[in-house]
């Protein structure tokens, strides 16, 4: 009966291959993926923006309604018939829009300056 040895068995993290897959396939989808997570997130971007102006207007509507400046309100009853709700969506939004986006910009280096 042949006899196995323990180091055979279990080899060093830094002598097992890099990657299962030849040619650097994965590295390749994982950059395609990254890409498109970041033109996803360009467009979620370009899109929470205007739904932040959408809910604000909808705020000031029901609270002009409320005033009895304009017509009724559609949202008569419920979570949304409130116009705090309304503008604490809109600035949510706005905030969470605005933070995507400084994530998503590079950052940027100092500027050099020439001093004698």
């Amino acid at each position: 009966m042949p006899v196995t040895r323990m180091e055979e068995v279990f080899e060093p993290a830094a002598v097992r291959p890099v990657s299962a897959f030849p040619d650097n396939r994965l590295q390749a989808v994982v950059r395609r993926t990254v890409a498109t997570s970041a033109q996803a997130a360009d467009v979620l971007v370009a899109l929470v923006t205007p739904s932040a102006l959408v809910a604000f207007v909808m705020g000031l509507w029901r609270l002009t309604a409320d005033l009895g400046w304009t017509e009724t309100f559609p949202i008569s009853t419920g979570f949304f018939s409130h116009w705090l709700v309304w503008i604490a969506l809109a600035i949510g939004l706005k905030f969470g829009a605005s933070a995507l986006a400084a994530k998503l910009l590079p950052a940027e280096s100092p500027a050099k300056t020439d001093r004698p």
